[in-house]
């Protein structure tokens, strides 16, 4: 549910929490991650894991943001090629669909198609298993 509510829903509002590695921190606080999951299905309610994501995503931008860095500081993803965004992307995130990274990056489908293939045949991209439950892996 946390990896659906960051890739889904939190990336679609704005691409930056793609760049967030917020599995690591969740993994570091996974008894309290299932506490809230099972709190919230307790009460029928998801505030107790929207809290705990909003708490994590805190954490998780106070040890990743650059001191001087502004509040709204853009995502440099529109400034990279496609393929180098691409790579940006799986890096932090390798579960990310083709239509994922389309939408994020505002490109067609085939346009990130056509990328990924140069990427692998350039060996700087590799998809391990389906395309369902497989993940990519950033060479």
């Amino acid at each position: 549910m946390g990896r659906l509510w960051q890739t889904l829903i939190l990336s679609q509002w704005n691409p930056l929490f793609l760049s967030l590695p917020l599995e690591s921190v969740i993994k570091d606080h996974q008894q309290q991650y299932y506490q809230a999951l099972e709190l919230a299905d307790e009460q029928a309610d998801s505030t107790p894991f929207v809290q705990f994501i909003l708490s994590v995503i805190a954490s998780t931008l106070s040890q990743n943001a650059p001191v001087n860095a502004p509040v709204n500081a853009p995502v440099n993803l529109p400034t990279l090629k496609t393929p180098e965004a691409i790579l940006a992307l799986l890096k932090d995130n390798p579960e990310l669909t083709r239509q994922q990274l389309a939408d994020t990056l505002g490109k067609d489908l085939r346009t990130i198609g056509r990328a990924i293939a140069k990427l692998q045949q350039a060996g700087k991209l590799k998809r391990t298993g389906s395309d369902k439950s497989g993940h990519w892996e950033v060479l």
